[in-house]
């Protein structure tokens, strides 16, 4: 913009900053006394003088700094851990990551410290709030969450909502450094310039109340110690959020749209912020407005009834006592003796009936004050005679701070928002995070991580607890159609809701529950399982302790290890197996190669005495064939004939 445009638009936000102070200083003296009253300083000069000059101590009965931490306290038990849940099917695993995110960014800035933070600024002075930026860590962008404390928050006076969502400007006021100041123009301004427009700081002479003011108090610049208070301005122009950084000599920074948008690329104001209570004039106040009148009042009783009683008011006729001043002293004395002259009046009226007075009105004054906005059951009064009754009284007592706490949730809402519109926009590259939600077991989630179809499909097979074998895991990596890369966990891509989760809080009908399950489980050990018992109790690391009770008392690690071991003894009975089967077989081809070599013995030993036969027949038939003729036979003489 041009030197014209650029004086016409600091002259401008600089007006919208006057605005702000001179529109809300009643307010803010309101809320400056709102604290005093929280930190004890509940007495104004004047009654302190007073008590001084008739040298009675200065007591204060502080009913509000009690009251004020059981809020806190209880704000501490209920605190919420933000959710995502997808919007789509296809977004349901990597909604997992986007939750871890947030909780992970959460608790890299320690967030519930600064929600305390703001919880307190709500309940006392009426407003707080937080910016969720981007920080530059080196080469990585970190999202960083910052408490802007109540005396450095200022807004639009014409705002009416709760959440401010329907203000025109936003801002923070800082007092630092002239160096620093120069910093946050960048190193691309001209240094030159910049010095000329914190000098200018130094010349203004604007005024205002004390809440913006440094500590020690300054106007807009000390030329001293070479301070200067810087706003950092957020306002809308044309439906959009601008941000600028201006001091009362001109802009350190220049006005640009805002550089942090929403998933559908809307310019977004970093700075969150909420209030308790909003009067008809829009001024914002907290919880302790409400008792600064019964407050007001304990303190004022205690202190008349403390000075009647320890008063006495004297009713004589003159001359009853030869010196009036000596006698006022004796009867300020507990043995104070006065003569008095004879048969004249003088008679003593003390402030004891005054001083029941008072006591009876201090009593209800504390009564007033003890009923509302907190009441003993928050504060920890055990009287109730059973949990149920406990409960109830709980409820009444937080029935009245449901407004508040409504704002404080919906703050919270908006804060883990912010975090994931930062996340979503900014967290590019592959990052690592590390998730503690098991206090034993650490893990990583990979985000915005490159990784091949292969190794994708090993994951997912390991998270389901199956074991691939190496040559399945080969096989999957060798195959050309599991090289494509995608990207694991891709949070620009993501399309989620975000819902709260109320922190854990000790219910004491659960607990009245839980003890009777325990009296049972005495009385009768059959009845009731152990398992049933654990998980009916509150513990902390219940499944954990359910996880070793399924286990049967062997330590995760042991169990992991021995179920390695099983594997490995299955896999050498397989191959063992494997091994005698082949053996076995084997062993079943020789014995067939042996039978079939013992009947080819056999046949041989058949043909080898077949042609043994054949031979001998052979031969016998060739001898016989040379064997010569027979000679002829005789034929013998009959019997009895001689033959000479």
């Amino acid at each position: 913009m041009t030197e014209s445009d650029n004086q016409i638009g600091h002259a401008e936000l600089l007006q919208q900053f006057r605005e702000a102070d001179d529109t809300s200083r009643t307010a803010r003296e309101l809320s400056e006394r709102d604290r005093d009253y929280y930190d004890g300083k509940q007495l104004s000069g004047e009654e302190i003088e007073a008590l001084n000059k008739r040298r009675q101590p200065l007591v204060v009965s502080n009913r509000i700094a009690p009251k004020i931490d059981a809020l806190i306290g209880h704000e501490k038990r209920i605190r919420t851990d933000p959710r995502a849940y997808p919007r789509t099917p296809k977004h349901e695993a990597e909604s997992e990551s986007a939750t871890d995110s947030i909780r992970y960014v959460c608790d890299a800035n320690r967030f519930s410290q600064i929600r305390s933070s703001v919880a307190e600024n709500l309940f006392i002075e009426g407003a707080g709030g937080a910016t969720v930026t981007v920080k530059a860590n080196g080469d990585v962008l970190d999202v960083v969450i910052s408490n802007v404390p109540w005396d450095r928050f200022y807004w639009d006076p014409h705002s009416r909502k709760r959440d401010f969502s329907d203000a025109s400007y936003l801002g923070v006021v800082l007092w630092m450094d002239e160096q620093e100041a120069i910093a946050l123009a960048g190193p691309d301004a001209d240094r030159s310039d910049v010095e000329l427009i914190i000098q200018g700081c130094y010349s203004s002479t604007a005024s205002s109340g004390d809440t913006f003011d440094d500590r020690p108090q300054f106007v807009w610049g000390d030329l001293k110690r070479r301070r200067v208070r810087v706003l950092q301005h957020r306002f809308k122009r044309n439906g959009e959020w601008h941000t600028a950084i201006i001091c009362g000599g001109g802009f350190l920074r220049d006005p640009q749209v805002s550089p942090y948008v929403d998933e559908k690329g809307i310019p977004q104001c970093d700075l969150i912020g909420t209030s308790a209570y909003i009067d008809r004039e829009n001024n914002r106040y907290g919880v302790v407005r409400r008792m600064i009148s019964p407050q007001d009042e304990i303190n004022k009783r205690r202190s008349k009834a403390l000075h009647l009683l320890n008063s006495r008011q004297v009713i004589a006729e003159k001359g009853a006592v030869e010196d009036r001043e000596q006698a006022r002293r004796e009867m300020a004395r507990p043995d104070g003796y006065v003569e008095v002259n004879g048969d004249m009046r003088f008679e003593v009226a003390d402030g004891i009936a005054l001083a029941a007075g008072q006591f009876n009105l201090l009593q209800e004054a504390k009564a007033e004050i003890d009923a509302s906005g907190v009441n003993p059951a928050i504060e920890g009064d055990a009287s109730a005679p059973s949990g149920r009754a406990q409960e109830m009284m709980m409820a009444s007592g937080l029935a009245e701070m449901a407004g508040v706490f409504e704002a404080l949730r919906d703050w919270s809402w908006e804060v883990y928002r912010q975090v994931w519109f930062r996340i979503r926009q900014y967290w590019t590259d592959e990052k690592w995070i590390r998730v503690t939600d098991d206090e034993r077991n650490m893990r990583w989630v990979a985000i915005n991580r490159p990784m091949t179809q292969a190794d994708l499909m090993i994951e997912q097979a390991k998270q389901s607890g199956q074991q691939l074998s190496p040559q399945e895991i080969a096989q999957l990596r060798a195959d050309p159609m599991m090289q494509q890369v995608s990207i694991q966990n891709p949070l620009g891509e993501l399309d989620v809701d975000l819902i709260l989760e109320d922190g854990p809080d000790s219910v004491n009908l659960q607990s009245e529950q839980y003890q009777s399950l325990i009296d049972l489980k005495k009385a009768d050990p059959a009845s009731i399982p152990t398992r049933m018992i654990i998980e009916a109790s509150s513990l902390r690391n219940k499944d954990q302790i359910l996880e070793h009770l399924d286990s049967g008392g062997i330590p995760p690690q042991v169990q992991q290890q021995m179920q390695e071991m099983q594997q490995a003894l299955q896999q050498a009975q397989q191959a063992v197996q494997e091994s005698e089967q082949k053996a076995q077989e084997a062993q079943t081809d020789n014995a067939i190669k042996v039978a079939e070599l013992q009947l080819k013995q056999q046949e041989l030993a058949i043909r080898q005495e077949e042609l043994g036969i054949e031979r001998y027949r052979a031969e016998t038939e060739r001898i016989t064939a040379m064997r010569p003729d027979p000679e002829p036979q005789q034929t013998p003489p009959p019997s009895g004939v001689f033959v000479g």
